[in-house]
């Protein structure tokens, strides 16, 4: 009995984490991604990922389609939390704090989670070694696979976006 009532307390304390990690992400994702209620072509793969509202990506998104914010909210909640669930299966997310999870988060919203988890970050998370984790952040510099640091690659917002997750990553909640 003490052992159910031990995981279902885990399994709140998750769930509280995860919806805080969310609410951070969230505030780097809006003003990063832009909120457009409206199909455009992702600034890597043009309309072969079409891309709307706050980053939301689908294979059935199609030109000329119209969102509502509340859509485009429910949208980007949906997916953080499908990063979120992919994360958490990489690496144990319960030892990060809010902000830590916030900002990996959105790193595997935006780089993808695939790339996150076959990255060195699950495992320093999993070591304990969370300063390095989120100095890790940082490396994820590129957009299809052009240096963001180069000006004439127009990415820059790759690198203030990186800053924003390492900078939140190392603040305490």
């Amino acid at each position: 009995m003490a052992d159910r009532v031990q995981t279902a307390s885990r399994a709140g304390q998750l769930t509280a984490l995860a919806l805080a990690a969310i609410a951070a992400a969230t505030a780097i994702v809006k003003p990063s991604e832009g909120e457009v209620l409206h199909t455009y072509p992702d600034v890597v793969l043009g309309w072969a990922k079409a891309t709307a509202c706050d980053g939301h990506t689908d294979p059935s998104l199609r030109p000329g389609m119209t969102f509502t914010v509340a859509e485009c909210d429910d949208m980007l909640h949906a997916d953080l939390r499908k990063t979120w669930d992919a994360e958490a299966a990489c690496m144990p997310m319960e030892r990060l704090n809010a902000n830590q999870a916030g900002a990996i988060l959105d790193l595997g919203f935006n780089a993808g989670a695939g790339a996150v988890c076959r990255s060195s970050i699950p495992g320093k998370v999993k070591s304990g070694q969370i300063g390095a984790a989120c100095a890790t952040i940082a490396e994820f510099d590129k957009a299809g696979g052009r240096d963001c640091h180069v000006a004439s690659n127009n990415c820059a917002g790759i690198i203030t976006r990186r800053a924003k997750e390492v900078a939140l990553c190392d603040r305490q909640p």
